[in-house]
């Protein structure tokens, strides 16, 4: 598998580890993600999902845990202790050299000018029409800048960046495959870390530590709880999640639980919710990823003419549904249609999950278009056999701010 995760041999020990303690009838939805049965005793193995577009062969070219101990105990241990996600669907660039902070400030959306030793910040990059090639996390250390992204699109950055390289003292390194993605979130996620000695400094949001092979740990908080990104040593990694795992508020997570809570707090992903198709504007996020105050950067000028004299075709809402019915599956398109007799198609459904947190009420993203996305527009989605009402509502569902 192109981009395998180093601790698959640890996941089927952390699958019946969790799993020891549960009665049978209590297991989560088994095969949920897939249709593939949960086989019991000594064969027992967690499902995985494909993350991602297949190779050439038509195989999978990076995978996810579905579930550990069961959806329902993974999404509480996120809202009430320490949840430990194993992330190979993210890849990281590190950029080096004196100049990097004015280099990358003329490729992206956000002004990077301000970013201080210990910054996390969030940016798109944009081609030159202004449609989006990548979404960023951008983590300053002091010595480097990390950058956090989708692991397809590692290379492809890394490329496009290096070609805007002249006489500036900056190196641009794709380290995916040396720098492994893990994260945890919860109320006591901090002591979870302080636990293998990666306390992040009381007011900072990134650390960089010598333990476990060179370990950077930041702040991000995409799961409505206090969370962090870590970014530890490939070869090391068994080892910090082996620790992690030792503290006793520490469960594993699934993608099941991390999807609830990311649609619960309004988290789009690139590639699934929106891709390289769509203008920032089109995105739900534009606020907390562009600058508008900042000079020139690749498609700079569509962008600012976007926000200036004209409006978006389609844009990323929420949508709170009535009943029951939850819009589920890659298998069918689930369209959003407008309320009323002409029923004309106004988007289509991209993540939906039933949140938690708003007492069980079955809620979506979904991409429609631009005359649709007032606050409580009523709208229809469009199911395999059955339609529910529900209303555009903002991308965040629990917790405060924007996305």
């Amino acid at each position: 598998m192109r981009f395998a995760s180093p601790l698959a041999p640890l996941h089927r020990i952390a699958f019946l580890e969790g799993r020891s303690w549960l009665p049978r009838a209590q297991s989560s939805r088994p095969g949920a993600g897939t249709g593939v049965p949960h086989v019991e005793g000594a064969n027992a193995a967690p499902e995985y999902l494909a993350f991602g577009p297949l190779d050439e062969e038509g195989e999978r070219t990076c995978e996810v845990v579905a579930e550990f101990e069961g959806v329902e105990v993974e999404y509480a241990t996120i809202r009430r202790g320490c949840a430990l996600f194993d992330e190979p669907w993210r890849g990281t660039l590190e950029v080096t050299g004196k100049d990097r902070i004015e280099f990358l400030n003329r490729l992206v959306t956000q002004d990077l000018r301000t970013i201080d030793r210990g910054g996390v910040t969030r940016g798109f990059l944009t081609n030159r029409k202004g449609r989006i090639d990548a979404d960023l996390l951008l983590v300053e250390t002091g010595s480097n800048t990390i950058i956090d992204l989708v692991i397809h699109d590692a290379a492809s950055v890394a490329s496009i960046m290096q070609r805007f390289v002249f006489a500036e003292s900056v190196s641009i390194e794709d380290c995916s495959a040396r720098m492994h993605a893990l994260s945890v979130h919860g109320p006591l996620a901090e002591t979870a870390l302080a636990s293998v000695g990666l306390s992040v400094p009381e007011g900072a949001t990134v650390l960089a530590s010598d333990l476990y092979g060179g370990t950077i740990v930041f702040k991000h908080d995409c799961l409505g709880e206090p969370g962090f990104s870590i970014r530890v040593a490939w070869n090391c990694a068994g080892a910090l999640w082996n620790d992690l795992r030792a503290h006793e508020a520490v469960r594993c997570g699934g993608w099941g639980a991390y999807n609830i809570a990311r649609i619960e707090r309004g988290e789009p992903i690139f590639h699934i919710d929106f891709g390289p198709n769509n203008l920032p504007h089109e995105t739900g996020v534009l606020a907390s990823r562009v600058s508008f105050t900042k000079g020139c950067y690749p498609g700079q000028e569509v962008v600012a003419r976007m926000h200036h004299l004209g409006k978006p075709k389609q844009m990323l809402v929420g949508i709170r549904l009535q009943g029951d019915a939850l819009p589920s599956g890659d298998a069918f398109v689930h369209e959003v249609v407008a309320d009323g007799a002409t029923g004309r198609q106004i988007g289509t459904v991209t993540s939906s999950c039933v949140a938690p947190m708003l007492g069980a009420a079955a809620v979506a993203f979904a991409m429609i278009r631009s005359e649709s996305i007032a606050l409580g527009t009523v709208v229809q989605v469009k199911m395999e056999w059955e339609s529910a009402i529900g209303e555009v509502h903002a991308l965040r569902f629990f917790g405060g701010g924007n996305p």
